[in-house]
């Protein structure tokens, strides 16, 4: 059986690989942001996470001033910080959980299933275009249509990219928890095994990642797009949490 590579695809597909990564990681923040921004929040991007703060807490005085000491410590560890320092941030601290900390779990549980609820809408999206342009896809070819709703039904790698490294993390350090991320936290929100919400949708996004790459993709090309994923996946990962994402949105 002969083996081959389309290096034009190749190329192409792993630079479409690296956005999407990118593209999916922050989209994923927005749909935490979303829910957040309607419940009446002020939020804030980072490249891999969002913060969300009740209304006044960013400009609240007991927050400026623990915002204050850290600028001031930033690469001191707290248990190194001077104790009439390590007094304050624990006044401070104090009187902020006590003034906000009901309101902000009370919605906790709904801003974490927004940004799984958008990477799997998305997904959603992506399939139903590729189900609905099937019979023109065997007829006419992949159009760029196509390969746009291919990148988006494999929102759902997001799925099984949690599932697995949790489990590989906990396999190589172990420390109790086999699972993690927002399906993790979702899943002990709504008192259930806590494997019950990652473990559900790592497998549907498994049945549609396999359904998008190994019947929808045209068969010359499904191995080079394999390939591509994976190079692009793991370059736009890297990139995008370890370096670049870093400086533009710290």
């Amino acid at each position: 059986m002969k083996i081959k590579i389309d290096i034009k695809y190749l190329l192409i597909l792993t630079t479409v690989f690296i956005l999407f990564t990118v593209i999916g990681t922050i989209s994923h923040e927005y749909g935490h942001i979303a829910v957040a921004k309607i419940l009446g929040y002020e939020t804030k991007l980072h490249h891999a996470s969002m913060n969300y703060y009740p209304k006044g807490y960013l400009d609240d005085p007991d927050f400026k001033a623990l915002k204050s000491i850290k600028e001031n410590y930033i690469n001191t560890e707290y248990e190194d910080l001077p104790k009439e320092v390590k007094e304050k941030v624990k006044k401070y601290s104090q009187r902020l959980q006590k003034r906000y900390v009901n309101e902000i779990s009370n919605s906790s549980l709904y801003i974490s299933i927004g940004g799984p609820m958008q990477t799997i809408f998305t997904g959603i999206i992506g399939l139903i275009v590729l189900i609905l342009r099937r019979k023109s896809i065997l007829l006419n070819g992949f159009k760029i249509l196509d390969w746009i709703a291919v990148f988006l039904g494999l929102f759902w790698l997001r799925e099984i990219f949690n599932l697995v490294t949790s489990i590989g993390e906990e396999i190589i350090s172990p420390n109790g928890n086999w699972f993690g991320g927002d399906e993790y936290y979702i899943s002990k929100e709504l008192h259930l095994w806590s494997g019950t919400i990652p473990i559900i949708l790592g497998l549907l996004g498994l049945i549609v990642s396999v359904y998008i790459v190994f019947i929808i993709v045209p068969k010359k090309l499904r191995l080079t797009f394999i390939l591509s994923g994976l190079l692009g996946g793991i370059t736009g990962y890297i990139l995008w949490i370890n370096t670049i994402g870093m400086k533009i949105l710290p």
